[in-house]
């Protein structure tokens, strides 16, 4: 097992299938609780690129962390493009590849051709014409459940025909992008700019966690391990990581002592844990 931070664009730029195995569910993902905090950080990243200046381009940029994504790379097969298993954040990445088709279709929408090809480089694999494989140029594989409105979502921008079931999760989230995108963009003076900035934040300010697992490696242990047996963080530990964090970058690492034992230690006690 491997792990370390890579930028969703090295992740989305290379050839490659994410391949959802049997074992995980549909996807599920929403509005409120996923979409709307996706969109959020995506926005943020590309404000801060674009409020940057020519002063600022010696300086790293602020970068948003979006969560963990755990692959088993397989086998590679002749005539096939390589694949990984996705033992967990399928959902994660549905949503960026939904995402990502829908924002070049805006940009498609607007003329901004160098954002529109630039975000179709992140959402096809390169795939001839006359191969035995066409579905190689999805970069997800998701179950079968979601292939048709999957493969509705990431559709070609000039396609226009009508969503294969306009209640599922997946078309849902391609329209609500859609729609969050182009009035994103029409805020700008200047959309295709603005479009630029999107693609350069997503390939170059977004990271996510990978945790590449062996061949020998179980994927359905590992997953349940991931998502059935440990215990969720509560609202106060994540409160507590943000706390101890911020003080250590301020430079008080040495305040710490203090701070757990005269005021945060009585919040891990049995009372506030019950």
């Amino acid at each position: 097992m491997r792990a370390g931070d890579e930028l969703l664009g090295t992740v989305f730029n290379k050839d490659h299938r994410y391949v959802v195995p049997i074992f995980q569910r549909p996807y599920v993902w929403d509005e409120d609780e996923n979409w709307i905090p996706l969109w959020e950080d995506i926005r943020k990243a590309a404000e801060s690129a674009e409020h940057e200046t020519a002063d600022d381009l010696d300086e790293e940029g602020l970068e948003y962390f979006l969560g963990a994504l755990v692959t088993q790379y397989r086998s590679p097969v002749p005539r096939r493009t390589p694949a990984s298993l996705v033992i967990d954040g399928q959902q994660r990445l549905t949503t960026f590849q939904v995402f990502l088709a829908a924002a070049r279709r805006v940009a498609v929408e607007f003329g901004a051709t160098r954002a529109a090809d630039n975000l179709g480089a992140l959402v096809r694999n390169r795939v001839s014409g006359d191969s035995e494989h066409p579905q190689d140029k999805y970069k997800v594989a998701p179950l079968a459940f979601d292939a048709r409105a999957f493969q509705w979502a990431v559709r070609d921008p000039y396609d226009v025909s009508a969503p294969p079931a306009p209640g599922h999760k997946i078309v849902r989230a391609s329209m609500w992008f859609e729609s969050a995108v182009s009035d994103w963009v029409k805020e700008s003076p200047s959309p295709s700019d603005r479009l630029d900035l999107l693609h350069f934040a997503v390939e170059n300010r977004i990271k996510v966690v990978s945790i590449f697992l062996d061949p020998r490696d179980d994927p359905q242990v590992i997953f349940e391990a991931l998502n059935h047996r440990g215990v969720r963080l509560d609202a106060a530990d994540l409160v507590k990581n943000l706390l101890f964090q911020m003080l250590d970058r301020q430079g008080d690492r040495h305040l710490e002592r203090e701070l757990l034992d005269a005021h945060w230690s009585i919040l891990d006690s049995g009372h506030w844990r019950d």
